[in-house]
């Protein structure tokens, strides 16, 4: 063991001399070991920050949520015609699943007005397709929504159809810039509303973008439904009683099919969506971007695979005359060819070293010049990324080794 060990360093020593023998060729060698290092690591890490953004921002509103609505919560592709042709969702399932889910602890349901070709105004300030949802008032609870200035509207302000209204952060910062909102009169797609307050600004999006729950205008349920009658379109939203959210589930897409009468043989009409469903809904997409990535990576690492075993093929030209010194000193095949072969996995490793500190250190500079994009390195994208490098200097330069082991004494010493 001791023998081994004392011959594992000497050849890292003997592999270290080489390389700085031959400081640029080392480099040319490895250089597309090194890109591929750097991809691997500065894409996980854009690609993990950007998870960790959104995962934030679904947890904001609650683990404990359950959301229904017709149609996927995250689509990626083309909806199909039966989901198209899917049959809103009424208010009266709000208030069923309300009365017959012993697990469900709240349940809010709301309508979206459309934006297009509106604005709201106050004064000289404008805000183009205003985003204008009529809820309950639970759904500040159910939402987790914080109140930065004012009051959430009342169930009688609900009742009675009262156009009051509660401002997301961002809408409220551009129609009031130098000014308090609460109390103040807006005109919404050309209808007044008096603001009863603001809410509290919403974690960003990936890439420092804006949160679309801060550009939200929130008025009572039955306000939104006296100005736009045809509204049918629903959402749903329920909170969960402790610890019981799969029962929650259950009971929720027991009474939707009872609801909207699906057979027992039919798949559900309608898509039930938790935290955790949101995040392994995104997390296929990352997935995916991670798969391509490592396509990518695994072409950088074959072609720097290629160049090393080119440059110990000519190492191993070069230093015939060595190689059979070494062997009629007593030296065996073994010995040789674990020399060469520890010479391609230090040459691959210091080139994957170098690009993780080079990638560290593009992280850190963008980060510094862009602090909204988020960028974490994660532990594995680093492991992956040296073990790589290594396992190339491995994989192709076990060949030009074991063609230095093979070498006849007498033949090496000979050449020329």
């Amino acid at each position: 063991m001791r023998r081994r060990l004392l011959m594992l360093r000497e050849n890292v020593v003997l592999a270290w001399d080489t390389l700085v023998a031959h400081r640029f060729r080392s480099f040319l060698t490895v250089l597309g070991i090194f890109i591929g290092v750097v991809l691997v690591v500065a894409v996980a890490s854009v690609l993990n920050g950007f998870r960790q953004t959104v995962v934030d921002q679904v947890e904001q509103f609650g683990t404990n949520n359950v959301y229904v609505y017709r149609m996927p919560l995250v689509n990626l592709g083309r909806l199909s015609r039966e989901m198209r042709l899917r049959k809103p969702l009424r208010l009266e399932d709000a208030w069923a699943i309300r009365d017959q889910c012993p697990s469900v602890e709240l349940v809010t349901a709301g309508i979206s007005a459309p934006g297009f070709l509106t604005r709201a105004v106050h004064g000289k300030e404008e805000v183009d397709s205003p985003r204008l949802r009529g809820v309950f008032p639970d759904n500040v609870e159910v939402a987790n929504r914080v109140l930065a200035s004012g009051r959430f509207f009342t169930d009688q302000e609900n009742e009675h159809r009262a156009p009051v209204v509660v401002l997301g952060h961002a809408v409220a910062e551009a129609l009031f810039p130098h000014g308090d909102p609460v109390g103040k009169q807006i005109l919404l797609a050309g209808r007044k509303y008096t603001v009863i307050g603001t809410l509290e600004k919403r974690k960003e999006g990936p890439f420092g973008a804006q949160n679309e729950e801060d550009t939200l205008f929130l008025a009572p349920y039955y306000t939104v439904r006296r100005f736009y009658p045809g509204l049918e379109d629903h959402f749903l939203a329920a909170r969960a009683r402790s610890g019981r959210l799969e029962q929650a589930i259950d009971e929720i897409v027991q009474v939707l099919r009872r609801q909207r009468r699906v057979r027992w043989n039919e798949d559900d009409n309608f898509e039930v969506g938790t935290a955790n469903t949101l995040i392994a809904a995104f997390d296929d997409i990352v997935f995916a971007a991670l798969a391509v990535m490592f396509l990518l990576s695994t072409v950088g690492f074959l072609v720097g695979g290629v160049g090393v075993m080119n440059i110990m093929l000519v190492s191993v030209r070069e230093r015939t005359r060595e190689i059979g010194l070494r062997k009629a000193l007593g030296a065996r095949p073994s010995d040789i060819l674990g020399q060469f072969l520890i010479e391609a996995v230090v040459l691959c490793a210091i080139g994957g070293g170098l690009g993780l500190l080079c990638a560290e250190g593009l992280l850190l500079l963008v980060g510094a010049l862009l602090p909204d994009l988020a960028a974490v390195t994660p532990w594995w994208a680093r492991g992956f990324a040296f073990a790589g490098s290594a396992g190339v200097g491995l994989f192709f330069g076990l060949w030009p080794a074991w063609k230095a082991a093979r070498l006849d004494p007498v033949e090496a010493l000979r050449y020329e």
